[in-house]
């Protein structure tokens, strides 16, 4: 039976949500992994955590759970589930929401922190991100790729004690994390980076070094992440092409993330439901409110969703 006060609650334990519960759990953390895949997390709880890869082939002894009713509260919720199921996890949560908790959403896509604002409360959450990968090699195993910082903020863009405090906590447990003074902007050069590659990743099944490495696949990449880019501007968001530029090269860069497919490749893959809607979606919608035209962004928008709707028929 898990801790009934943990620390650190990983709402969504697939690949990423697994890898940091782990890195904390390994550094001294009271961590536990709460998934709905019953097969994985059984795995873990039978077999414990099995990590292969960066900092060499392990097994974590990781608390995991599918039943939330086992605990009673949880100071630090990570949020590293599907965009698509935020909702549910919000409110699956709320039993264990005390005044001194924290929710931080290190999600994919745009709208998961006002999702679980309405859910739990603003008061509660924090904007995070990270560009560490991961993937599920099978239940309760995975490969883990690298190490980079990852970063936390107050969704007002501004510095607090409590994220100076957590990013402490996060980093001195093997989890380097930055405090970043606009959160909301970094969340949109990561959703640059996720919107050049994502798609491309799924659509032809390689990792996002490969397609960089194709000229034909860097050309669409590029024009996706200017169409968001465009967008991004018209919400006042303060980003630049240059600055965009260096960090998709950074995701992509061969013999570490970028040796990685796309999540949303792993989904197709695996038949399940992408979150194509929150990546590129979500940006497709705030373009059309502001007439900005979108024409790749539409296009791989709706060759993922075709290829969904395969899947589905298939299965």
């Amino acid at each position: 039976m898990p801790e009934q006060h943990p620390e650190i609650l990983i709402v969504g334990s697939g690949a990423m949500g697994a890898l940091f519960g782990a890195i904390l759990f390994e550094n001294g953390r009271n961590v536990v992994l709460y998934d709905t895949d019953h097969e994985h997390i059984q795995a873990i709880q039978e077999n414990g955590l099995q990590i292969e890869g960066f900092g060499g082939n392990r097994k974590v002894p990781i608390p995991a759970t599918t039943d939330l009713s086992q605990l009673e509260s949880a100071e630090i919720l990570l949020f590293q589930c599907k965009a698509h199921g935020t909702r549910n996890a919000a409110q699956a949560v709320k039993h264990l929401i005390r005044d001194h908790s924290v929710c931080i959403s290190f999600q994919n896509g745009l709208g998961n922190e006002e999702v679980i604002s309405e859910e739990l409360g603003h008061q509660y959450v924090l904007g995070g991100l990270t560009a560490m990968a991961a993937v599920l090699l099978g239940p309760g195993t995975l490969r883990d790729f690298s190490r980079v910082p990852s970063h936390i903020g107050e969704m007002q863009g501004k510095t607090s004690a409590r994220t100076e405090t957590i990013a402490s906590r996060l980093s001195d447990a093997g989890l380097e994390t930055h405090v970043s003074e606009d959160i909301r902007r970094d969340i949109w050069k990561k959703l640059l980076g996720n919107i050049s590659m994502s798609a491309l990743s799924g659509l032809t099944d390689l990792s996002s070094a490969t397609v960089n490495a194709v000229p034909e696949l860097k050309a669409i990449s590029l024009k996706a992440m200017e169409e968001a880019l465009d967008v991004s501007q018209a919400c006042g968001i303060g980003l630049e092409r240059e600055s965009v530029i260096k960090g998709m090269a950074m995701i992509s860069k061969p013999g570490g993330t970028g040796d990685n497919k796309s999540s949303l490749c792993v989904d197709l893959l695996n038949g399940r439901k992408t979150e194509a809607d929150f990546i590129y979606g979500s940006v497709i919608q705030i373009a059309e409110e502001k007439q900005i035209p979108t024409p790749t962004l539409k296009v791989l928008h709706g060759l993922v969703k075709g290829v969904e709707a395969r899947n589905e028929r298939v299965l």
